[in-house]
């Protein structure tokens, strides 16, 4: 579950207009939300307050095993809408399972020269952040700025008072022109450049389809006897093409997007080069399940990595990766599920002729993994009253002395 402030951080990309999505950084995003999840270690309570639409601060206490906490606080030069704990959508606090290739669609397509939607406007936007640790004195410290519809950049700052070697600052260069993204990045630790970029192969045309269908569920809200709920209009797990030909045309009816990233570090003197593909399906067009296949190559340390996630049902995805070194012959399987929770409906509308699919608001998600070599790694993550709370286990099996590593509880809570 994302933290108060990385879910600020996030909206305001989503106001800005901003698809951190169409990034070489985030090309197996899919993937890592079903396997790579963070579980709480210990005991976390986390209680923010939205103090206005541009001024946010958080307040968090841990015990894992010694008592520490953080002080933090959010400056954005655009007012956020930031729902409290008990009412916002609880989908957006999760980093989840999703496919939206056109996020870019309504943005403007610099690669044409033309204007989607509004004209081009001069963007100022930015955001403030910063985080103390109590009582190490850690300080991390966050700063983006907007300069075009197409670039930002990106500061990022660490300061480890009690070891000097791990203060860093990292500077990152973005242009996103939709059709293709680059990323241009520095850091002090180690002097190191990089570069990476990201082209999309699209065979499909997002022009002149103005509704946007929910990449999960095909869905859209309706309301009976005053009581909200979501109305299944297209079954995309249950829709049969009518032949063969059918079923060939909506399997190609995605995107195949193809990217590379260079680093060199300076005072070591060595860098390195990593390659990857990732297709997926466009619910929005197709009839097919969504799902998303990426393959990651570095060939300097032979590492591969290839993964496969796909939604099967409306509540659960599941996703199988598999990583592999060249060089050494070491080999890694994990195997990750993610199924969501939805809230009972009691009321329906038996007068009305029509028998829609009710489905409940979703209101937990549970996630599981299995590794061949770190384990199993269980999380349920849910809403209990005005507070989030996220619980977390890590066992590892092979081990004869203590196959329990960490159990976790996290609570949070902001108006």
């Amino acid at each position: 579950m994302h933290d108060f402030m990385s879910y600020c951080l996030r909206q305001y990309f989503k106001t800005t207009g901003w698809n951190d999505d169409n990034q070489y950084s985030n090309l197996c995003s899919a993937s890592r939300a079903i396997l790579d999840f963070i579980t709480p270690r210990g005991f976390t309570f986390e209680i923010s307050k939205i103090q206005s639409p541009m001024f946010n601060s958080s307040y968090s206490m841990n015990a894992s095993p010694t008592l520490n906490g953080s002080i933090s606080y959010l400056f954005t030069s655009r007012p956020l809408v930031i729902e409290p704990s008990f009412r916002l959508n609880f989908v957006e606090m999760i980093d989840r399972f999703h496919l939206d290739p056109f996020a870019r669609a309504n943005r403007v397509d610099n690669t044409k020269g033309d204007i989607k939607n509004e004209e081009i406007k001069p963007i100022n936007d930015y955001l403030l952040y910063g985080r103390l640790f109590i009582p190490t004195g850690r300080l991390e410290a966050i700063y983006t700025k907007r300069f075009s519809p197409w670039m930002q950049c990106v500061i990022t700052g660490v300061s480890e008072p009690r070891m000097k070697e791990a203060s860093h600052c990292t500077g990152e260069l973005q242009y996103d022109a939709g059709k293709w993204c680059t990323e241009a990045s520095y850091s002090t630790d180690g002097e190191l450049f990089g570069l990476k970029g990201l082209y999309n192969l699209s065979n499909y045309s997002p022009e002149g389809n103005t509704e946007h269908v929910d990449a999960f569920t095909n869905k859209k809200d309706g309301t009976t006897n005053g009581i909200k709920k979501s109305v299944v209009e297209k079954n995309t797990f249950d829709e049969s093409s009518n032949s063969d030909d059918d079923d060939m045309v909506e399997a190609l009816k995605g995107e195949w997007s193809i990217g590379a990233e260079l680093y060199y570090g300076i005072r070591d003197k060595n860098g390195g080069v990593s390659a990857g593909i990732r297709y997926r399906t466009v619910p929005q067009f197709s009839a097919q399940s969504p799902l998303t296949v990426t393959y990651i190559f570095n060939p300097f340390m032979g590492h591969m990595s290839a993964a496969f996630a796909a939604q099967v049902s409306e509540d659960l995805a599941l996703c199988p990766r598999y990583e592999f070194n060249i060089y050494s012959y070491e080999s890694d399987l994990t195997i990750g599920a993610e199924w969501w929770q939805r809230e009972d409906i009691d009321d329906v509308d038996i007068a009305s002729h029509e028998s829609p699919n009710l489905k409940g608001d979703i209101q937990g998600v549970v996630k599981a993994t299995v590794s061949t070599e770190k384990g199993i790694t269980l999380l349920w993550e849910g809403r209990y009253g005005r507070t989030l709370f996220g619980l977390g286990l890590v066992a590892n099996l092979k081990s004869g002395f203590s196959p329990i590593r960490s159990v976790g509880l996290q609570f949070q809570y902001f108006s």
